[in-house]
């Protein structure tokens, strides 16, 4: 599954990641909180879901990732009920593939088992583990980086720190000395006024229930994450 561990990686986000002054909140990932997304897309759900835009290359292994049961992939089933399949990690809504909560989902999976979801006091992200990055051509970075920056009202600049920051952190000679500057590569982030309403609520068909991180977005789109291990 993901090739480090939540402590391991929140570490890294303390150390290299975060700005001065900035708190993380939610940190959901690695082993128990994988799987695939489904979607709800202008009245239309299936699962799994796959991006509808363009994505960074990466190195992952896409077949770790749990086969969702078929029920589920056959949508046949109930509101929140995906929440009792362990293979199903988040859903998102919207009228548009063209809103944040899928620009979110594009990246989420794409990186699949590798990626983890960061919230923080002022912005959410999609972040991997560098060693998963895969080299791609100058152009496809530019225009990446372009459109990150349309859409975000130049909040992208962070973002390029921190893709800044990752790059800047050289392989060492021996590999305790590599292991020891283990970076992380930002896929997608936005800032928190972005979302209009941001709460961790009980859902499922039991009495427990299981935590879900929902996020609602000012284009109107949602996106529902497991907080808990299925």
């Amino acid at each position: 599954m993901a090739t480090m561990s939540e402590k391991q990686l929140e570490r890294i986000l303390q150390e290299q990641w975060l700005e001065d002054g900035e708190r993380l909140k939610a940190l959901l990932g690695g082993e128990g909180l994988s799987g695939h997304l489904g979607a709800t897309l202008d009245g239309r759900s299936f699962l799994p879901y796959r991006p509808q835009s363009s994505v960074a290359e990466l190195n992952v292994d896409h077949s770790q990732l749990p086969v969702p049961t078929e029920a589920i992939r056959n949508m046949r089933f109930h509101g929140d009920e995906w929440l009792h399949d362990p293979a199903v990690r988040g859903w998102v809504y919207g009228r548009s593939a063209d809103t944040r909560a899928f620009s979110w989902a594009d990246h989420m999976a794409a990186a699949g088992p590798e990626a983890w979801y960061v919230y923080t006091d002022r912005r959410m992200a999609v972040v991997v583990d560098s060693a998963v990055r895969t080299q791609r051509d100058e152009h496809a970075d530019s225009v990446a980086e372009q459109q990150e920056s349309e859409q975000s009202g130049g909040f992208s600049r962070l973002l390029g720190k921190a893709r800044s920051a990752a790059s800047a952190i050289s392989g060492a000679a021996d590999s305790v000395k590599a292991r020891s500057k283990a970076s992380v590569v930002t896929l997608w982030e936005c800032p928190v006024s972005e979302i209009v309403n941001s709460r961790l609520v009980p859902k499922g068909r039991t009495a427990q229930g299981y935590d879900v991180m929902v996020q609602e977005f000012r284009d109107g789109s949602v996106l529902e994450i497991r907080a808990d291990p299925a």
